[in-house]
């Protein structure tokens, strides 16, 4: 082959593999690409957390507890942000923040609110990360969770309605 054609054959393969020739522009860094090639997606990765809308957020309660320690006067008129993962249909919802104030085990419910409850206890820094939900607690259909937490972590506590039902929240947080 003659150094014109070995010359061409390079000038070629470079502007092919390279996309160009020469130093890249200002400003601009390499990539690591192949032009003409699709990114390949990992779909292995878990989904990002939902961002927690005012619109469903009735409040943070810091580290308060109570029997009840929120209220909330209906569900009727929330929005419907969060899909719970028992039994989760196209109801209403209302949350709160809350944070653990020491190191013990709690029990969360949703006993005297006047409909058919569903309670989901989410991190609150990882939404994606649901620690326990409950539909009916026993033979009410009112919502229970006891969970053991560390002193500092903050919570998302999601209340709906079980099939589409909504009314009065009575949210109870107590130590045991």
């Amino acid at each position: 082959m003659s150094n014109i054609g070995k010359s061409l054959v390079g000038v070629a393969s470079c502007a092919l593999f390279l996309g160009a020739c020469g130093p890249l522009p200002e400003g601009e860094e390499l990539d690591g690409s192949v032009p003409g090639e699709a990114e390949v997606l990992d779909d292995s990765q878990s989904e990002e957390p939902r961002r927690v809308e005012a619109q469903t957020l009735a409040g943070d309660l810091g580290s308060a507890m109570g029997a009840p320690v929120a209220t909330y006067p209906t569900s009727c008129t929330a929005s419907n942000q969060w899909a719970t993962t028992c039994r989760s249909g196209s109801s209403r919802d209302v949350s709160w923040v809350w944070r653990v104030p020491e190191t013990a085990t709690y029990s969360f419910s949703t006993r005297n609110s006047n409909f058919d409850t569903i309670m989901e206890i989410r991190n609150y820094k990882a939404t994606n990360e649901v620690l326990k939900c409950n539909d009916d607690t026993g033979d009410l259909l009112t919502s229970g969770i006891t969970l053991t937490l560390i002193k500092g972590t903050q919570l998302l506590i999601i209340v709906e309605g079980y099939g589409g039902e909504c009314g009065n929240v009575h949210l109870n947080i107590v130590k045991r």
